[in-house]
């Protein structure tokens, strides 16, 4: 366990067995675990980081319970769940009802139960020791115990833009490392193996919008107030964009003092301001803070500097600098959390996906909304109509890695396939497109879908996606001492959404009807009328042009070379912004968010001197 290297400034635990066999893992761990529970026996239970409060425990008899994270429930409350259950099995009716955002660890007649959210947003990995299960909710601890090397076909997997299909997005990075699927639950029985309980089921879409509506507003408005209704002081995000428009006014409606935040983009078409500054007309008790245009930094400013331990590669990693300064903005205030409206567009909205299941039992309402989405998006009609057409999953996925290395589909042609097809860019060696290849080819026939529907898997991946990025910014946000949330993401907020109707959920004529409809008389109607949406196309071209100097620096003794998976002389050819279509630099950000990983996860801060600040432009 030389290898172990535990976050520093970040919460993490590690769930232990009440055994004496964990000895090593404890010996690992106890001299850098800031904190403790034990069990009756007096072994530990519970190592890790976590602050006073994050964490809710309680015990009757030899049964305990512990939910780590955001949960607003009483010891007392608490204890007096833990009475009424029996069994680690009657824990769902936990899992399923209160608000928040929380790991649940449990331990009842010798069976220990551990799970996240079924959003993604709190996860479990785990592994087996010494003939026992060792969990935790950091991939990256549990290699560190392991020793584990990394997963080389992980790591190309890492480079598909935009994302690797399911279940290869999910693939630890790790070898010896498991994922718990996030609708799940661990079980590890009295003989201490693991088996995987499923505990969490997407809804039907059944519900008319404004029923759905309100189950969305109260269930919103209970993930808002569980963060800031212990008052203090709270910031939040406003770009005056639905999402954080739709949070800042639930948070001002709590007890906490509000303070908003607005950073000014480089584009001078972006009028996030105009939209954040008529919020704040309507928030007279709120204060607000406005990053500057010449102050926001760029696309991959800054990006040598990165230290921050993350259990996954993290494409976020190029908007670094600007989420730190903006952050730092706010500091003077000593905000307890920091909201923010990441997972409004995941949960609020859908995909067009839907109109292949809608043609088949309501085929005059998918023809109305086909024709919606064709003059909006300028659709033609042999391609809409063809992808209409029945098509199983292991299909889609056969087509995805024969395409693999093709080029990336024209803008302006429908998508409402499964998933979004990746692509490998063109600076990846063959030895990594046949890693890729290998890696669909073990899945291919086994692989099923998330739901029986497209855009029922597409939803719930995309959501997945979503909660697995905004972990990731926790992650790399945590040293600062702001604690990141995203209301949205909260289960019960999912859960509200997700049983909308899809066709009134998402539809051609309007924006985000279901968010607006569970907002009206919270959010001021003039609020609610924005269709736009600011694009960061500008300060991605700039960062680019600004900060060529350092990303020629990371493709200097390249840990992806080092690896055998990429080009470092195609790699330098393509650092460069593309107006065509096709886009090219794109897949940039996950090539280089994987080198800065890799680096950061081998201690190498070399060039960390290069810049600190990034661009001054």
């Amino acid at each position: 366990m030389t290898g172990l290297s535990l976050p520093s400034g970040t919460p993490w635990f590690v769930v232990l067995p009440d055994s004496g066999r964990s000895k090593t893992v404890v010996a690992a761990l106890a001299d850098r675990a800031p904190r403790l529970l034990r069990y009756g026996s007096s072994r530990p239970w519970l190592l890790g980081d976590w602050s006073d409060d994050g964490i809710v425990t309680a015990a009757v008899g030899s049964s305990r319970i512990a939910l780590i994270g955001c949960c607003p429930v009483s010891v007392t409350h608490l204890t007096c769940l833990l009475t009424r259950v029996q069994d680690v099995a009657a824990l769902d009716v936990v899992a399923s009802s209160l608000p928040g955002s929380f790991h649940i660890v449990a331990e009842i007649d010798g069976r220990r139960r551990i799970q996240g959210t079924a959003s993604g947003m709190r996860r479990v990995f785990y592994t087996m020791v010494d003939g026992q299960v060792i969990a935790t909710d950091r991939a990256d601890v549990l290699a560190g115990i392991m020793d584990s090397e990394l997963d080389t076909a992980a790591v190309a997997l890492s480079l598909l833009d935009p994302i690797a299909p399911h279940p290869l997005n999910d693939r630890p990075i790790w070898r010896n490392v498991e994922a718990l699927p996030p609708d799940h639950y661990l079980l590890a029985g009295n003989d201490g193996r693991p088996s995987m309980i499923r505990w969490w089921r997407q809804p039907e879409p059944v519900l008319p919008l404004e029923d759905g509506a309100r189950l969305l507003r109260r269930a919103l408005t209970e993930a808002v107030d569980a963060r800031a209704g212990a008052g203090g002081t709270v910031s939040c995000d406003l770009s005056g964009g639905l999402d954080s428009t739709s949070v800042c006014f639930l948070a001002d409606r709590s007890p906490a003092r509000l303070v908003a935040y607005t950073g000014i983009g480089r584009d001078p078409g972006d009028d996030d301001l105009e939209w954040a500054t008529r919020a704040m007309g309507d928030l007279p008790n709120a204060m607000h803070e406005i990053l500057p245009r010449n102050e926001l930094p760029l696309v991959y400013d800054g990006i040598t500097a990165a230290d921050e331990q993350l259990d996954r590669p993290f494409i976020g990693i190029i908007d670094r600098a600007k989420m730190l300064a903006g952050l730092r903005r706010l500091t003077p205030y000593h905000p307890r959390v920091h909201l923010t409206g990441l997972g409004g567009d995941e949960v609020a909205e859908g995909t067009p996906n839907y109109l292949p299941a809608l043609i088949r039992t309501r085929p005059w309402i998918a023809i109305d909304r086909l024709r919606g989405f064709r003059a909006q998006n300028r659709w033609p009609l042999l391609a809409s109509l063809w992808m209409l057409r029945p098509r199983s999953y292991r299909a889609a996925l056969a087509d995805m890695v024969a395409h693999v290395t093709g080029a990336r589909p024209m803008p302006g042609l429908p998508d409402l396939d499964w998933d979004d097809a990746p692509r490998l860019p063109p600076w990846v060696t063959p030895d990594a497109v046949a890693l890729v290849r290998q890696a669909f080819d073990e899945i291919l026939d086994s692989a099923c879908p998330l739901a029986a529907t497209r855009d029922q898997h597409c939803d719930l991946l995309t959501i997945q996606a979503g909660a697995g990025a905004t972990r990731s910014f926790c992650q790399l946000t945590a040293p600062t001492g702001v604690r990141l949330a995203a209301p949205f993401f909260d289960d019960r907020v999912i859960e509200a959404s997700l049983a909308v109707r899809p066709e009134e959920r998402t539809t051609p004529w309007e924006y985000k009807p279901l968010l607006k409809e569970a907002m009206r008389g919270i959010v001021p109607e003039r609020s609610l009328r924005r269709v736009t949406k600011a694009e960061g196309s500008i300060e991605e071209e700039g960062g680019l042009r600004a900060n060529y100097g350092l990303l020629m620096t990371l493709c200097e003794n390249s840990r992806l070379a080092d690896l055998g998976l990429v080009d470092v002389e195609k790699l330098r050819a393509g650092c460069q912004y593309s107006h065509a279509p096709s886009r090219a630099h794109e897949p940039l950000q996950q090539t280089f968010a994987c080198e800065v990983w890799l680096r950061v996860l081998a201690g190498d801060r070399t060039i960390g001197a290069h810049s600190l600040t990034g661009s001054q432009g």
